[in-house]
């Protein structure tokens, strides 16, 4: 990077102008500079989801989502899904088992999203933060890949972790 210039400093994420260097030439781009995050799919058993209801203002509209959240400063990602699935579903897990990092839109933002898979789950307690509007709904497997097939369920990283355990989790447990 040859400079940076902060355009503008928000509640959750800033938008800076880089000028960067890309071999022999520099390059400026606009960024969203936004907070890595967790995105957790919680299982009830080997066929059986937990997802949110939930209200989203930019949409004006409720959508379906997995568990997801902004890994606050200092703090360790598992902690973090940890913490946002208790907050979003009142569920801890006994089994926490991270699958992988993603860029979701590294064309334009520095979103750095960690995936997991929630088994053995206990039941605590939801916390929602005080602006979350949120319904649990238990939903199989099934049914959820028809959802994400109607559009119902059309969050993109909700379809891609349940999508992504089916093609390689679920599998290999159902071989045991």
């Amino acid at each position: 990077m040859v400079g940076a210039k902060v355009l503008f400093k928000g509640i959750r994420f800033n938008v800076i102008r880089k000028n960067i260097m890309i071999e022999d030439k520099v390059v400026e781009r606009d960024i969203i500079d936004f907070p890595e995050s967790v995105i957790i799919l919680p299982l009830l058993d080997e066929n059986t989801i937990l997802l949110l209801r939930q209200y989203r203002p930019v949409l004006e509209d409720y959508i379906y989502e997995v568990p997801a959240g902004v890994v606050e400063e200092n703090e360790d990602i598992r902690e973090a899904a940890l913490r946002e699935l208790i907050e979003e579903t009142g569920y801890t897990a006994n089994q926490l088992i991270e699958i992988g990092t993603f860029y979701p839109t590294p064309g334009y933002s520095s979103e750095k999203m960690h995936f997991f898979i929630a088994r053995n789950l206990e039941y605590v307690g939801a916390r929602p933060e005080p602006y979350e509007v949120i319904e649990r709904v238990t939903i199989s497997l099934d049914k959820a890949v028809d959802m994400i097939r109607d559009n119902i369920i059309n969050d993109l990283k909700t379809s891609f972790i349940i999508l992504y355990y089916i093609s390689f989790y679920k599998k290999q447990l159902d071989r045991r």
